[in-house]
């Protein structure tokens, strides 16, 4: 899903939460009474993949510096998964493939985010990269939630 799809996505939420009733969906929160649930619930600790970027060089934060699809075969090519929320743990990972469906790797990383953390996960190749198209999923405690198609060019 793109950048503005999620935030036309979660403006949508936020409009039908609003709009909610009586309830103003405290029901899915957990509480019966009628009463708002308190900010630590499970609810509020679920993990979210807040963006999935892609580049050439990874900085402070594991946040992308210089996102880009296009990369040069000797290039590492990163991803950073930011991710929202404060489960006890989660696992993310990553599967990296060639044009052809070849699986060139995979990797798992056990977090136990503290709010808006991210994650970085980088592929480069002991030889040069192939020159063709790429894609890696990105899976959230084994559930997939993005990908990226990206080109290594000569």
């Amino acid at each position: 899903m793109t950048q503005v799809a999620r935030s036309l996505a979660a403006a949508a939420l936020v409009a039908l939460a609003g709009c909610g009733g009586g309830n103003n969906g405290r029901e899915a929160q957990g509480t019966e009474t009628g009463t708002a649930a308190p900010a630590d619930t499970a609810v509020s600790k679920d993990l979210a993949i807040a963006a999935v970027m892609i580049g050439k060089r990874i900085g402070q934060g594991n946040l992308i510096t210089e996102p880009t699809f296009q990369f040069a075969p000797k290039d590492t090519v990163y991803i950073s998964v930011s991710t929202t929320g404060k489960p006890a743990s989660a696992t993310l990972s990553t599967k990296w493939r060639f044009q052809t469906g070849e699986v060139l790797d995979s990797s798992s990383k056990a977090i136990q985010p503290k709010g808006e953390d991210a994650t970085e996960f980088h592929y480069a190749s002991p030889k040069d990269l192939r020159v063709g198209t790429y894609m890696v999923t990105v899976y959230a405690d084994g559930d997939s939630v993005d990908s990226k198609a990206f080109a290594v060019k000569k």
